[in-house]
């Protein structure tokens, strides 16, 4: 069977339908989403007034455009935010939390196989994840009449998104099924996704600075400055490659094969300019990775579920009798 059959047989998943029902019936779901949409609708609100206001102070000086582009720009990296935040906290408790409610025996002795129970886990918890980006859809394309934004960057920027909330449930899965409490689980999830919000950016400047101080540049810009090499761990920030997709700084990227360099033995070999070979953009690398690191995260909660599904149980020995 392939692998593309599997996983749309598993969204016929018994999990899935459970999942979603309950959680669609709770009064939780729409007041998340409401508000959800009413957070990134005050920002772009708030923005839009004081792109307006400036443009009305200043006679003009800001242009339509623009005003689009800041008002996009802060709605979505607003999203991003609300999304990693929102994801660990759906996924956190998926299996943890069957764990603690005592189900779990019961699922493992179902006819659900262990790849079943990980993927319709998974599948329910970004299900209304990917909900709130798509019911977010709208306030988004408002913004296209004030012009500014490319189609190619709103869709980029939507897929950047999706990328980091799927790669957060897959890690936060990961750690359900490691750790037996939903509370250490739901720490380690956020921990994640603040290495992978925050501390990439942290270490990636830490890095920066220390090359530049070294007097080590590689990055060429095309008005011919030179900037200090941009570390690898740049590339998995979202932050960064979101940034880089609405606010583009015309910088000449690596090729696959001058990456892959800077990836093994960092940003003083080979250089950036190209020769030849397609050429990887920061956000190339980010769903790349998140890809990876999704797939990573779920076989081995698989393996994890697997093992605890076969291991057998230890019997007590009896009681030696005393001698009469």
């Amino acid at each position: 069977m392939s692998m593309t059959r599997r996983l749309l047989q598993g969204l016929d998943n018994p999990i899935v339908v459970k999942e979603g029902v309950s959680r669609m019936r709770t009064w939780r779901a729409p007041v998340v989403a409401t508000l959800y949409l009413s957070l990134i609708g005050a920002v772009g609100y708030a923005w839009l007034n004081v792109d307006i206001g400036v443009t009305q102070q200043s006679f003009g000086a800001v242009s339509a455009s623009a005003i689009g582009s800041h008002a996009f720009a802060a709605m979505a990296f607003f999203q991003l935010t609300l999304i990693s935040l929102f994801a660990p906290a759906l996924a956190a408790g998926a299996v943890s939390g069957e764990r603690e409610r005592q189900t779990l025996d019961v699922l493992l002795v179902s006819r659900v196989s262990a790849f079943g129970i990980i993927w319709g886990k998974l599948v329910a918890s970004m299900a209304y994840t990917l909900l709130l980006i798509l019911t977010a859809l709208p306030l988004f394309a408002a913004v296209f009449l004030f012009g500014g934004i490319d189609p190619s960057q709103f869709f980029v920027s939507q897929l950047i998104t999706v990328a980091t909330a799927i790669a957060l449930g897959a890690i936060s899965i990961f750690w359900s099924t490691l750790f037996k409490r939903s509370l250490a689980a739901t720490v380690m999830s956020y921990v994640s996704a603040f290495g992978l919000m925050v501390g990439t950016a942290v270490l990636s400047t830490m890095l920066m600075a220390a090359q530049f101080t070294a007097g080590r540049s590689g990055l060429v810009a095309t008005t011919g400055a030179q900037t200090p090499g941009l570390p690898a761990l740049w590339y998995l920030n979202p932050f960064f490659s979101l940034y880089e997709v609405l606010f583009p700084q015309g910088y000449a990227w690596p090729t696959l094969r001058t990456f892959l360099q800077l990836l093994i033995f960092g940003p003083g070999a080979g250089g950036y300019t190209p020769i030849g070979g397609p050429v990887v953009e920061p956000w190339h690398a980010t769903i790349v990775a998140e890809g990876l690191v999704a797939i990573a995260c779920t076989i081995a909660s698989v393996w994890l579920l697997r093992g605890r599904r076969t291991r057998p149980r230890r019997r007590l020995e009896p009681l030696a009798q005393e001698p009469a």
